[in-house]
């Protein structure tokens, strides 16, 4: 993805903003980026425990196929595995009129949307990097009723959705997209 001033320097690096054009469709609004598609915020967090994970679990079963070449199975089982973990090295999230939406990796290939008619209320809420059982994506919004998407300890946007739901995701300045949520009439929940 090259950088907004053009040339490469997004794909080498060198640009460390997080890119915003053409990325993905927040909840049927439009391309992210072209003036008057309805976006009111949008941010991401970015780690990199996912990519040092990934090659972590790849570097082993690689080393074991060169010494027992019957074992490329276990090679196998860890590319699947790594293609798990490596979205959470990006989460980007984009408020806009339509409601908000959550989207994975650089590409941002697997998105959540959440229309705005869904969404009861938000927050901004501290968590820690073990809180309701780690990084990574846990919980089910439809069988738990809670779900949790962090890439890192800290502040993150909590959003209370109908049916009495909760999904909590980490981004960078989350109190930024708590007002833009609040401008568009999403009510503040008190005492968080």
């Amino acid at each position: 993805m090259a950088s907004p001033e053009g040339g490469l320097a997004g794909l080498t690096g060198g640009d460390r903003r997080v890119p915003t054009e053409g990325l993905c469709d927040p909840v049927g609004v439009g391309t992210i980026g072209v003036p008057g598609d309805g976006i009111r915020w949008q941010g991401a967090s970015l780690a990199r425990w996912p990519a040092v994970l990934a090659g972590a679990m790849v570097v082993w079963p690689v080393l074991l196929v060169a010494l027992v070449p019957a074992a490329w199975p276990a090679l196998i089982t860890a590319l699947c595995g790594a293609l798990f973990v490596l979205p959470f090295r990006r989460i980007e999230v984009v408020v806009a009129e339509a409601g908000v939406q959550v989207a994975y990796g650089d590409g941002g290939w697997i998105r959540q949307r959440f229309g705005l008619e869904r969404i009861d209320g938000a927050s901004v809420e501290p968590a820690s990097a073990w809180w309701r059982g780690g990084l990574g994506y846990r919980g089910s919004l439809r069988l738990l009723r809670w779900a949790r998407s962090s890439n890192r300890a800290g502040p993150c946007l909590h959003l209370r959705l109908d049916g009495d739901r909760s999904f909590i995701v980490s981004v960078d300045a989350p109190d930024a997209a708590l007002g833009a949520l609040v401008a568009l009439g999403v009510p503040e929940d008190p005492g968080r």
